[in-house]
């Protein structure tokens, strides 16, 4: 009898040990809970939800992406829960958040314990118009969209903007070509010999189909120096375009740094293969800014400063700081929209 009650002893003990296992074993869904949930949006008038991103490891990371289709600095917060009634967090529903380099801190409290997540923007690449030239027989025109030089518009409306090479095509035409290459735009004109400044109106035409799009201008003296001795780099052209009104709007440029750090204006070299200007020189302790030096009298002179924007350089842009006197390496890179520049000691 004493065996049989060890027996059945040893089989309970056995069922409650499985049933316990069972228990404490992970579900085969689990669900990942954010501390931070259901946080909504809107940027520039459309509401987005905010997303924690997952680590590698299958656990969500202290990172929530909003990804929209056109970016702003800014944003309205339409939602916030937590998934602790007892925590808080630093921003409240009408806030307007400012996002600096895509990012924004958002702090979560509990009692004493504070931590930090990070609120990031993605968002749809700007649209863009190709440039094509004139160039080696049997290639005029044709148009390769993974190598062509582009202007964009970064504010996703009929504005286009940037800065293209012209540094080997003199006297060539070139034109430009929508984003889905329906359509393209010309004119039968040109810039005069020595013009570094200009606007005109271009015609549009609609694709041939071929891959290739005959322009019959604009061309211009595209390497001009006007005489100009402090143009070191010539046939660097900052291109705006009018969608709604087809104007084109051509400036030649030479860029430069200037301010306090700088102590007067010094021209960068540009660099073909990285599309990039540059400049290694002793700066002191001060400000400065990037700038062009025009290349004939009359041309409009632009200037970049730092933004916390969705560029790091704006023409309303604050001045660079520069702590320390010494020697530096400045870039500044203008060959995408998101205009950029690195200052290393």
């Amino acid at each position: 009898m004493k065996r049989n009650i060890t027996l059945i002893l040893t089989t309970l003990c056995l069922a409650i040990g499985v049933v316990a296992c069972s228990e404490d074993s992970y579900p085969e869904n689990p669900t990942l809970v954010s501390p931070i949930s259901g946080l909504v949006l809107e940027v520039n008038g459309t509401d987005y939800v905010a997303t924690p991103l997952l680590q590698e490891d299958g656990l969500l990371s202290k990172t929530l992406l909003v990804a929209v289709n056109q970016p702003s600095t800014t944003a309205i917060v339409k939602q916030i829960d937590v998934s602790d009634p007892s925590t808080t967090v630093n921003i409240n529903v009408g806030d307007v958040i400012t996002f600096r380099n895509n990012q924004f801190a958002l702090e979560w409290t509990k009692g004493t314990q504070t931590e930090t997540f990070l609120l990031e923007m993605s968002y749809n690449p700007p649209p863009v118009m190709y440039l094509v030239m004139s160039g080696e027989k049997g290639d005029y025109y044709g148009l390769n969209t993974e190598t062509a030089q582009t202007i964009a518009s970064i504010t996703y409306n009929n504005l286009f903007e940037g800065y293209i090479d012209l540094t080997n095509t003199s006297w060539n035409n070139i034109g430009l070509v929508q984003s889905d290459q329906s359509a393209y735009f010309d004119v039968s004109a040109g810039l005069g010999s020595g013009q570094s400044y200009g606007t005109l109106a271009m015609v549009e035409k609609s694709s041939p189909g071929t891959g290739y799009y005959p322009c019959d201008g604009p061309w211009g003296d595209w390497t001009t120096t006007g005489g100009n001795v402090s143009i070191v780099s010539p046939g660097i052209w900052k291109v705006n375009f009018d969608l709604t009104t087809r104007q084109i709007v051509l400036l030649e440029t030479q860029w430069a740094v200037t301010g306090t750090a700088a102590g007067t204006v010094k021209a960068m070299v540009y660099n073909s293969d990285t599309r990039k200007w540059s400049l290694t020189t002793e700066l002191a302790a001060g400000k400065l800014k990037f700038t062009t030096i025009p290349v004939s009298a009359g041309d409009p002179t632009v200037t970049y400063g730092a933004s916390d924007g969705i560029v790091r350089l704006s023409e309303t842009g604050t001045d660079i700081t520069i702590d320390e006197a010494g020697t530096y390496r400045i870039e500044l890179d203008l060959s995408t929209p998101f205009y950029d520049y690195t200052i290393t000691r």
